[in-house]
């Protein structure tokens, strides 16, 4: 009697471990799915947050872009029998430059780059250190595509040589497309970036586009010691290019901006160099 007892007990105690057992598994597994839905949940607002940034900053750019879309008006001549003499208007819309009006803008802007074909339209900023930009827009309002700006370390736009700074955004926005110079195609065809300094219109030169650490000193400089040095930073900048451009080897006379983006989180860089060439008179 006393070992069917002891038994019982056995089945009883082995079935109240099998119940413990079910209920703990089921405890974690809620508690699995309960933080796994607050792991979705965070993603997909920080999705939508980052997209929403996304769209903000590029209507931000587009209503910069349109402050030198304008209308005008030119007048031809129709020679026809029917309308002997008819002077007659057709609206055209052109960009134009207005330094004055990107000072009032923002006070810090230096200018203004373009590659045509690509979303790379932006004014070039500047501030007294390299931090301020990085997360905010040209308008100075905290924006996490941050703005095009100038390293305040370097000589300027009318320096021998200056770096330019954008991120590489997933959107394709801000410099993503500098990306697109590992590419021959690409490189093919844009060969040439117009830059606006101050109220000045110039077409730059691209001789050369590579990959380098943001802490190579010999390609991040930041003014030179004597024209040596000079001379030996172009030539060195020249060789590493992955693609040969149609253009000139540029020399100590020239005046240089070098494009730097994000490649990874490990500090690789990708790069475009250009010289600057003629100036135009829109």
């Amino acid at each position: 009697m006393f070992q069917v007892e002891k038994q019982d007990s056995k089945k009883i105690n082995k079935k109240r471990k099998f119940v413990l057992s079910d209920r703990a598994y089921l405890v974690v597994r809620v508690f699995a799915l309960l933080i796994a839905a607050g792991v979705l949940i965070y993603a997909s607002y920080s999705l939508m947050g980052s997209y929403l940034d996304y769209k903000e900053d590029e209507m931000k750019y587009a209503q910069i872009n349109n402050m030198f879309v304008q209308n005008t008006a030119q007048n031809e001549k129709k020679d026809s029998q029917k309308e002997q003499n008819m002077n007659y208007s057709q609206s055209l819309t052109t960009w134009v430059w207005d330094y004055k009006a990107m000072l009032q803008y923002n006070d810090e802007a230096k200018g203004y780059i373009k590659l045509n074909g690509t979303r790379i339209q932006y004014p070039i900023v500047e501030h007294d250190d390299n931090k301020f930009y990085l997360t905010r827009g040209s308008d100075k309002i905290s924006n996490g595509a941050g703005a095009v700006f100038l390293d305040y370390r370097s000589a300027g736009l009318e320096g021998d040589m200056c770096i330019l700074y954008g991120h590489n955004m997933l959107d394709g926005s801000m410099f993503a497309e500098i990306m697109d110079y590992r590419k021959p195609e690409f490189c093919k065809k844009h060969t040439t970036f117009d830059v606006y300094v101050g109220y000045k219109h110039y077409i730059y030169y691209v001789f050369s586009t590579f990959s380098a650490k943001s802490t190579d000193k010999n390609i991040y400089k930041f003014g030179f010691e004597n024209q040596e040095d000079f001379r030996k930073w172009i030539s060195r900048v020249a060789a590493k290019s992955s693609y040969k451009f149609p253009c000139r080897t540029p020399d100590t006379s020239d005046k240089f901006i070098l494009c730097s983006t994000c490649v990874d989180d490990y500090g690789n860089r990708q790069l475009v160099c250009m010289y600057r060439g003629e100036e135009v008179v829109d």
